[in-house]
């Protein structure tokens, strides 16, 4: 599949919602890039964590990623390209261990690629950079499915899409 025709499938599923909405970032929009449509589809899900592969730097160790877009392309990727999985949680947990790590927790020896599903203000790469800090492990890059907005995060962000690739379909 070209990354047009996965632009397009993207599209006819129903990724780019029009209409007000509020992002994670608090800020308003006139539409919602919905990649989560996109995971109920197994065929559309492969090829985009087949593609969202190409781009994660050889040199991770590990794959980290924040809440529900970037979970499911996280769990696909760390099995595909065989590196350890870290999961950080929005906020610290309440009750058990009260940590906001799951999954492995790096160290100073893993290099580390952020993977998120959409890019906006880069607020879900600063929360995770926040939290992995005191490991000391060093983070390599954030690759994402779509790069919408222009946040910075100071460091190298990879994306397979940009919003013009999906509105221009």
């Amino acid at each position: 599949m070209t990354k047009k025709q996965l632009a397009k499938k993207l599209v006819d599923c129903g990724v780019v919602h029009k209409g007000k909405v509020t992002l994670r970032s608090g800020k308003k929009a006139d539409f919602y890039v919905d990649i989560k449509k996109a995971y109920g589809q197994p065929e559309l899900l492969a090829a985009l964590v087949s593609e969202m592969g190409k781009l994660v730097p050889k040199e991770a160790t590990c794959i980290a990623t924040i809440g529900q877009g970037g979970i499911p392309l996280a769990v696909l990727l760390s099995q595909k390209l065989n590196l350890k999985l870290v999961l950080v949680r929005d906020k610290s947990r309440k009750h058990g261990t009260k940590k906001t790590i799951d999954g492995y927790v790096p160290s100073r020896k893993d290099r580390v690629a952020i993977v998120d599903d959409v890019f906006t203000t880069g607020s879900s790469v600063r929360d995770i950079i926040k939290s992995l800090k005191p490991t000391k492990c060093k983070i390599t890059s954030a690759v994402v499915i779509v790069k919408r907005g222009e946040g910075r995060v100071g460091l190298t962000l990879a994306n397979l899409f940009t919003l013009e690739d999906l509105v221009v379909v």
